[in-house]
């Protein structure tokens, strides 16, 4: 291959990589890395076996943020029922959102999702998104969090440790007569919470700070 044909090749190359980094990048003033989010390159990338931290107690015990959405509009959960694991020789995040919830919408529309591990120290903004909806107000910056996207357009959060980027493969919504009868009261007449969905999530990226 001659040098004006190499030069022509790397012109374009250049020219896909500046339109990439300008659509996914278009809120950002920084650096075009297809291995970070726009928080000014402060993500690496590592293994979904290398998650750290105990498995159930990242949702049980330390709490994870569920959103959906994009750049437009988004919304986000705290959620402490989920799990990690591995289906169909994947990697997974399963989640549970019940059909009152507003983030339910947003679960059933697309077609990503992500959850996100916080410090301690945010623990009361994660009570505060987790017991106010998004449908009465922005809900996320009465609790002092920052939203920000990955670079498929999958919502994250300034202030977060990890966020791991999923891919919905599944769902289903529970059957109340299937249901252990000791948690079927949750679903009563009286009740305003409508059954859980599960979501089945393939991990795509996990996303640590550096």
């Amino acid at each position: 291959m001659n040098e004006r044909r190499l030069k022509y090749l790397a012109t374009v190359i250049m020219g896909i990589l500046l339109s990439a980094c300008a659509g996914q990048y278009k809120a950002s003033a920084g650096s075009c890395d297809a291995d970070t989010l726009k928080a000014e390159g402060q993500w690496q990338e590592i293994k979904s076996g290398d998650i750290p931290g105990n498995a159930v107690e990242l949702f049980a015990k330390d709490w994870m943020v569920l959103a959906a959405g994009n750049e437009e509009k988004m919304n986000a959960m705290t959620i402490s029922w989920g799990g990690l694991g591995q289906l169909w020789e994947m990697p997974v995040v399963t989640v549970y959102v019940s059909g009152s919830r507003y983030t339910h919408e947003f679960m059933e529309k697309y077609d990503h999702f992500t959850v996100s591990l916080f410090p301690n120290d945010k623990r009361k903004a994660l009570l505060y998104i987790g017991s106010h909806s998004g449908r009465d107000g922005d809900k996320l910056k009465d609790a002092g969090l920052t939203p920000e996207f990955t670079i498929e357009g999958n919502p994250s959060f300034k202030e977060a440790m990890m966020t791991i980027e999923c891919k919905k493969i599944y769902s289903h919504t529970f059957e109340k007569e299937k249901l252990p009868e000791s948690v079927r009261s949750m679903y009563g007449d009286e009740s305003r919470m409508k059954l859980h969905t599960m979501y089945i999530g393939q991990i795509e990226r996990v996303l640590v700070r550096k």
